[in-house]
């Protein structure tokens, strides 16, 4: 079992677009950090499906998390790639 498996994964924040929510974990990625992107709004496969979206206006539709232990440079890293294009739901 990895480390990854063994750690607690941390919501670290949500995105509004799918574009956005793609290059995000993959510049996770390329920084060895493991994420996991579930949409909110009812995706499913590449092309997705929109569906009723049942949040509050001003939700991201998508939620990143990342394993607890990368939960700062993950969060540093979002902010300097999404800037604003990201709400942080951790300190």
């Amino acid at each position: 079992m990895t480390e990854e498996n063994e750690s607690n994964w941390v919501l670290v924040g949500s995105i509004g677009d799918q574009m956005s929510a793609d290059f995000a974990k993959e510049v996770l990625g390329s920084y060895k950090i493991p994420a996991v992107v579930i949409s909110k709004s009812g995706y499913f496969g590449q092309m997705g499906l929109t569906l009723t979206n049942i949040y509050k206006p001003g939700q991201g539709l998508f939620e990143v998390s990342v394993p607890e232990n990368h939960v700062p440079e993950a969060v540093g890293i979002l902010d300097m790639v999404l800037g604003d294009n990201w709400q942080r739901e951790v300190n």
